[in-house]
């Protein structure tokens, strides 16, 4: 067939994939072109999305990890915890604990349930190597089935029958790997600890990504039989039936997962039964609700009081995903910018492309893959500063994040959807307003026929750095809170106190303890000593107390308690308003005295608090004294209601006030004392200033995280602003050679090209204070105590971001503005 006659054959097909092959590969050749011709705007493009791309990957990274605690448990969703609110004369306390009785009761009576489980925390305990002691942390107690409800990795043993005999333990990998040097060498070895020497029936492999933080779980009978030791069977028979003693996380699991509403119905039901006569018999006015607690639900929303581990922050997992969107969107309009403003440079190929008949569809398709392109080469090079950032971000996270993390398929197709996100969108208004222009016009000049892009170009620049303003205001908050709550008086004096950990009483240490402390009050640097079973800035106790009111009748009441000894009020620098502290000369103190706080006193109508009886447990006691109130619990809190009372017998800390000077030299006496105090009990201590400011931790992270992204925003957006004043000054070369001619100076010509930048930084200012202010005067409102926020702050905040843009523009300016006027003139 004759070539002519197949051609004219050939039109009117539909193109075929041959076709479109060839166009996508000439889109590809001009793409890569552009970016060649244009390297100092391809540049600017590919790093500024590459940073928006990189720091959006690392907070969806911490993002991720945030919202899938637990869900390496086979069936996590299917997994639950009981938890309790209790109130007790109008105070509604959460507890992560559950009643003692409740799971006998639930395998007993609820058939739904499949397997149900209690774990209770151990306090630290000592276990032995070669003779050397080391303290152990993160143990728990137990059931059998526990493992069968939670079910861990396990690397040796049965877990079904690991917890069945009474001093049996089940061991973290790492403990298996320190005492025994691996897996095999542990299975069916002592472990002795200070008082029991446990059998080694188990190696589970630890869930770091969980709530769930063990380094062993030892048999719950062993902690059974001690209980019960000297005991006779209606005491046992009585504490096994005490409903409002919180002792265990209990955890279970269904036959049928659909059946959870019916569990739940008949767990209210069980409260009904057991718990509320219970509460009658014994006169105890309360009400009680137990209520399920998936644990996939535990890490994000625990607002429960003695809790396993720390929570995380829904809001603060909340607030870092936006921060993400803005710094991709940043990116975004850094690339929508600097395309239209160089749409003069695009316009006669337009032009051209549509007079040879190409569509507008095709045209913007163009655009669109230039735009993937150029997101496609910034997505790799933020692969690499994610790598490189990486060390330093799990240090600012406390995560251990790798690379290899973006190998799940989960990961994967965020990385695809940002790809397409970015590219879509960036591209996406510069291919539709160059698509758009008409060949008659573009042709006829190297201009671009529309000047309605300079007010969306503008636009978009107030809206980067109203962003910017945002997250930069937003740290300067968080710092001069946390700041505040750093500095601000508590009421007590935190600084240079030791806290050393007591070992588990015995009569010997009991014995030993004043002589200890005597001795160590000998030494000069060593101002005081206390012991105490309670610190500030940990949970404290609850307990239910019978006191009298104002008219003298007797009323319950549940507070606050905090066990110190004789001097551990003055070693904290704690006043009294009234009264007296606990004396050691009066014998009658040891049980038959308490001090309140003055919330204490007024929450409970005390006009005269002192002489007041309150009755603690098994015994009588009458107030001595009012503290005045001082903030024993972190500052997101207000003050309250505290009773004070004398420590029964042991303690839990040692404390000691130490003076600035010869701090180390201090801590080596006090090492050496110890270990002639306890030699089989390493010395483990803190100073209370730092164990009292974790409390602010969340916070900490939070400031350096913005810290860190609000400065990447204004590096991208002044990125961005750099492209533009360099385009622009291109743009007005040729005014400005005339202007210099006619005589300006330079510093006039920069004042000219910054002007208007610097005004679209002062409307992002005007815009982003009242957003600023609003979105943090809402974040405050989590602390009972707030700073001011001064107007001082936001002039500080948006001086220096205009300082920064308009250095940005003036290098530009400056750059422009020292051309020769005659190359500038002889050009055009």
């Amino acid at each position: 067939m004759a070539p002519k006659r197949k051609l004219f054959q050939n039109l009117g097909r539909p193109p075929g994939a041959r076709f479109y092959t060839r166009m996508l590969r000439n889109y590809l050749k001009i793409a890569w072109r552009n970016l060649l011709r244009q390297k100092a705007y391809s540049a600017i493009n590919i790093i500024g999305l590459a940073t928006g791309i990189s720091a959006c990957l690392l907070i969806f990274l911490y993002v991720g990890h945030e919202l899938t605690y637990e869900r390496n448990f086979p069936d996590a969703e299917h997994i639950y915890r009981v938890v309790s609110r209790v109130n007790f004369h109008g105070n509604n306390d959460l507890f992560s604990l559950s009643p003692k009785p409740l799971a006998d009761h639930l395998r007993r009576e609820v058939p739904e349930v499949k397997k149900v489980a209690r774990l209770a925390p151990s306090f630290k305990q000592t276990i032995w190597k070669d003779q050397v002691p080391f303290l152990e942390d993160k143990l728990f107690y137990a059931d059998s089935t526990f493992f069968q409800v939670v079910p861990y990795t396990f690397l040796a043993g049965n877990p079904e029958t690991a917890l069945k005999a009474p001093k049996t333990i089940v061991i973290s990998a790492e403990l298996a790997q320190k005492y025994f040097g691996g897996t095999e060498q542990a299975l069916g070895k002592p472990l002795q600890f200070s008082k029991n020497q446990y059998t080694v029936t188990g190696i589970f492999q630890p869930e770091k990504h969980s709530h769930l933080l063990a380094n062993a779980f030892l048999s719950m009978v062993t902690r059974e039989e001690a209980e019960r030791a000297g005991k006779d069977t209606e005491t046992i028979a009585q504490e096994q039936n005490e409903w409002i003693f919180f002792a265990y996380y209990t955890y279970f699991t269904l036959h049928n997962p659909a059946a959870l509403p019916t569990f739940e119905q008949k767990l209210a039901d069980l409260v009904q039964r057991r718990a509320v006569p219970w509460m009658k018999e014994n006169q105890i006015t309360a009400s009680m609700e137990l209520t399920v607690q998936p644990i996939t639900d535990i890490h994000l929303n625990n607002d429960f009081q003695t809790d396993i581990s720390p929570s995380g922050s829904r809001s603060y997992v909340y607030i870092f995903s936006m921060v993400a969107v803005f710094i991709l969107l940043i990116a975004c309009i850094n690339y929508m910018n600097l395309a239209t403003a160089r749409s003069a440079n695009r316009s006669r190929e337009v032009g051209l492309r549509k007079v040879v008949g190409a569509h507008r569809t095709q045209i913007m398709g163009q655009f669109l893959g230039e735009s993937i392109l150029i997101t496609l080469l910034g997505l790799i090079l933020a692969l690499a500063m994610v790598e490189l950032s990486l060390p330093v971000f799990n240090q600012l996270t406390g995560k251990e994040f790798a690379l290899s993390s973006f190998l799940n398929p989960n990961f994967g197709l965020l990385v695809l959807a940002i790809l397409l996100f970015v590219g879509l969108v960036a591209g996406s208004y510069p291919a539709f307003f160059l698509s758009g222009f008409k060949p008659v016009e573009v042709l006829k000049s190297d201009k671009s026929p529309r000047g309605s892009n300079a007010w969306l170009r503008r636009s978009l620049v107030v809206v980067q750095f109203t962003i910017s303003l945002v997250l930069i205001i937003g740290t300067a908050v968080v710092y001069s809170q946390l700041q505040f709550l750093k500095n601000k008086s508590l009421g007590f004096n935190k600084e240079q106190v030791v806290a050393i950990e007591m070992p588990k009483a015995d009569s010997v240490t009991l014995s030993r303890m004043p002589v200890v402390m005597q001795e160590l009050t000998q030494n000069p640097n060593i101002l005081q000593v206390a012991t105490v079973n309670d610190i500030p800035g940990e949970k404290l106790s609850r307990l239910l107390l019978l006191v009298e009111d104002e008219a003298g009748a007797e009323i319950d009441k549940t507070m606050n308690v905090m066990f110190v000894s004789y001097n551990a009020l003055e070693l904290m620098g704690i006043e009294l308003t009234e009264g007296r502290t606990f004396q050691k000369g009066i014998p009658t103190d040891a049980k038959g005295a308490v001090i309140v706080n003055e919330a204490g006193a007024k929450w409970l109508g005390w006009k005269n608090p002192l002489g007041k009886r309150v009755q603690v447990t098994d015994h009588d006691a009458k107030v001595i004294g009012v503290a005045k109130n001082f903030n024993y619990t972190s500052l997101h809190n207000p003050i309250e209601p505290l009773m004070i009372l004398p420590i029964p017998e042991g303690s839990r800390y040692l404390l000691a006030r130490i003076s600035p000077q010869n701090a180390e030299a201090t801590l080596t006496f006090l090492e050496q004392k110890w270990k002639a105090f306890a030699p089989k009990h390493p010395m483990e201590y803190f100073f209370l200033d730092d164990y009292f400011n974790r409390q602010y931790q969340a916070e900490e992270k939070m400031l350096t995280v913005f810290g860190y992204f609000a400065a990447l925003t204004i590096l991208i957006a002044c990125l961005g602003l750099f492209g533009l004043a360099s385009f622009t000054a291109e743009q007005r070369k040729k005014e400005i050679g005339i202007r210099k001619v006619l005589g300006s100076t330079v510093v006039e010509i920069v004042l000219l090209l910054s002007k208007d930048f610097a005004l679209l930084v002062l409307l992002a200012i005007l815009i982003a204070s009242p957003l600023a202010w609003y979105g943090m005067k809402n974040w405050l409102q989590d602390f009972a105590y707030q700073v001011n926020l001064s107007p001082w702050l936001f002039f500080t905040a948006g001086l220096a971001s205009l300082v920064i843009a308009v250095a940005t523009v003036s290098f530009q300016a400056a750059k422009a503005a020292l051309l020769d006027p005659v190359k500038s003139l002889r050009s055009e």
